[in-house]
């Protein structure tokens, strides 16, 4: 079981900087002139007045289009929700067990 905890602690730096590399990367279509940005939308209306009126929606799905390694970030983040999750039922499943 140490040999995934290490593994988990592994996932906890690489998902930090492939989350925060992705989201600036993807955030900088806030500061596109509207004819570049605007064809990109998905939910967000074609009316809005400025490119930093997108929805976060819109950041993310466009993100995942331009920047693959925010495919990394999600990876590693369901790995450690996962991870804990299995860790915790277990413990309650021992303890059900020992009482």
């Amino acid at each position: 079981m140490s040999k995934w905890w290490g593994l988990w602690w592994i996932c906890i730096p690489i998902f930090t900087v492939s989350y925060i590399y992705s989201m600036v990367i993807s955030s900088k279509i806030a500061y596109l002139p509207q004819s570049e940005c605007k064809p990109k939308f998905i939910f967000t209306p074609q009316d809005v007045q400025y490119c930093s009126d997108i929805y976060a929606i819109d950041v993310f799905l466009i993100a995942l289009k331009t920047n693959p390694i925010i495919y990394i970030s999600i990876l590693t983040g369901i790995y450690m929700m996962g991870f804990l999750v299995f860790v915790l039922v277990n413990k309650i499943r021992r303890r059900k067990l020992s009482n």
